[in-house]
C-alpha cells in the first residue's frame, strides 16, 4: 500500500465518521425540537352561567336520486349522484 492510497483510507474513513456524527446529532436535536410538555387534562368544572346548549343534532342523510335508479344517492353539498358497489368474477374453462 502506498503512502497515497494509505491517506486516502484514512480521510474517507475520517469524512464517514464525520458525516455519520454529524446526521445522527442533527437528527436527535430535530427530535428534540419537535416535542412538546404535555399538559395534564384539567377536569371539567360545570359551568352555571354558560347558556344552555343546543341539543346535538343528527347529520341530514343523502337523498336518493330516483332519476338514475336503484342504488344512488345524491352527494351532500352538491348535485351529483353517486352510485357504490363491485362484484368479483371468475371464469373456468378449457382449452381444446
Amino acid at each position: 500500500m502506498t503512502i497515497h492510497q494509505a491517506l486516502a483510507y484514512i480521510l474517507r474513513s475520517t469524512a464517514v465518521a464525520a458525516l455519520s456524527v454529524t446526521l445522527t446529532a442533527t437528527a436527535h436535536a430535530q427530535q428534540m425540537d419537535t416535542k412538546t410538555p404535555r399538559q395534564r387534562p384539567q377536569a371539567a368544572k360545570p359551568d352555571h352561567t354558560a347558556k344552555q346548549q343546543k341539543p346535538l343534532t343528527r347529520p341530514r342523510t343523502a337523498t336518493p336520486c330516483s332519476e338514475f335508479g336503484a342504488g344512488f344517492v345524491r352527494m351532500p353539498g352538491s348535485d351529483s349522484c353517486v352510485r357504490f358497489g363491485g362484484s368479483v368474477g371468475i371464469g373456468v374453462g378449457t382449452v381444446p
